[in-house]
C-alpha cells in the first residue's frame, strides 16, 4: 500500500513548494497559475505512464466540457519556446481534443530529472501506473537519472526493498511483461514466476496462469517442483495457442475500450469467465448503466 503522505513529502522534495494535487496558492509567485495554449504544450518523454485509454479520456473531456477544467496542469518552459508537460497529460490530451483555446498550468523551470520524477509521483498518487510502468519509470530513475534504489523509494513513498521487488519484473521476458501490464495475470504470478529463472518456463506457466485461473499460491508450488531434478516441463501443461492467445487478448482489448475498464478472459476447455474490474461507486455505477441493469 502506498503511503499518500509520505508521497506528497517526495513531490515537496523534488518541486520545492509546489504541490500538484492542491491548489496553488495566489500569494506565492512559484505556484503562480497561468493560462497557456496546451497547443503549445508538448508531451513529457519521460512519462512512465505510456498506455492512455481513449474511453477515459473521452470520459475526462465531457467533464471538463460541463465544469471546466479545476485542477492546473504541470509544465515546464523549453528554451527553444512553449512547455513540456511534466504532470497532468489525461487532462491535457482531454482539453487538447475540445479544442480549448487555454488551460491553467504551473509553470516551473526543472531538469529532467525532477520532471521524470513528478510524473511519477503524480501518477502513484493516483494509482494509474501498472507494475511495468512503475518498474521502467524505477529504472529510468536509476540507470539515467542515477539515483539509487533507497533514493528513489525516498520519492515515492515505498522502502527499498518495494522498489527492487517492482524492478525484478523487467526480468521477465517482454510477453510475460506485457501479461502484467495488461492486468491477465497479477505482479504476485509475475514474482512467483521470476523464481522459475528460465525463459521457456515462465513463459509455459504465465499461459498455464491465463488458461486455467491459477493462484499465486499454486504458481509458487509448480516453481518450486520445476527445481527439482526430473522435472518435466511437457508434464500436466497446455500446449500454447498463439492464434487463441491473439483473439483472446483482442476482444480483452476491445472490451477494456468499449467499457473504459480492466477486462480478462480466462477459458479453458471450452468454458470460462469474462472478469471486470471497478474502482468506486462511480466507475460500478456507469458499469451496471453500461450493462442495463438496476443496481
Amino acid at each position: 500500500m502506498l503511503d499518500r503522505g509520505k508521497l506528497a513529502r517526495g513531490l515537496e522534495t523534488i518541486l520545492g513548494n509546489i504541490t500538484v494535487e492542491e491548489s496553488p496558492s495566489n500569494d506565492n509567485d512559484s505556484s503562480k497559475v497561468f493560462h497557456i495554449d496546451p497547443n503549445l504544450v508538448q508531451p513529457n518523454p519521460h512519462q512512465p505512464r505510456r498506455n492512455f485509454d481513449p474511453q477515459s479520456i473521452k470520459a475526462l473531456a465531457e467533464s471538463i466540457k460541463e465544469h471546466g477544467l479545476l485542477q492546473p496542469i504541470l509544465v515546464k518552459p523549453m528554451k527553444d519556446g512553449g512547455f513540456q508537460l511534466v504532470a497532468g497529460e489525461r487532462r491535457w490530451r482531454a482539453a487538447r481534443d475540445l479544442g480549448l483555446s487555454w488551460i491553467p498550468a504551473i509553470v516551473k523551470d526543472m531538469g529532467n530529472k525532477q520532471s521524470l520524477s513528478a510524473a511519477l509521483v503524480e501518477n502513484l498518487q493516483r494509482e494509474d501506473l501498472n507494475p511495468i510502468e512503475k518498474a521502467r519509470a524505477f529504472w529510468e530513475l536509476i540507470e539515467v537519472f542515477g539515483l539509487t534504489q533507497e533514493e528513489v523509494g525516498k520519492y515515492v513513498g515505498l522502502d527499498r526493498s518495494t522498489v527492487a521487488n517492482f524492478l525484478r519484473l523487467l526480468e521477465l521476458p517482454i510477453e510475460v511483461q506485457e501479461h502484467v501490464s495488461r492486468g491477465t495475470i497479477s505482479s504476485g504470478h509475475a514474482r512467483a514466476l521470476l523464481a522459475l529463472g528460465n525463459e521457456t518456463l515462465q513463459k509455459t506457466l504465465c499461459q498455464r496462469i491465463i488458461d486455467e485461473g491459477l493462484t499465486v499460491r499454486q504458481v509458487e508450488t509448480i516453481a518450486t517442483s520445476a527445481k527439482r531434478p526430473g522435472y518435466n516441463n511437457n508434464k500436466d501443461t497446455h500446449k500454447e495457442n498463439p492464434n487463441e492467445t491473439h483473439h483472446v487478448q483482442s476482444l480483452e482489448d476491445r472490451l477494456r475500450k468499449a467499457l473504459g475498464l480492466k477486462v480478462q478472459i480466462r477459458r479453458s476447455n471450452g468454458k470460462g469467465k469474462i472478469i471486470l474490474y471497478f474502482n468506486g461507486n462511480t466507475q460500478f455505477e456507469r458499469l451496471v448503466g453500461l450493462l442495463g441493469a438496476s443496481a
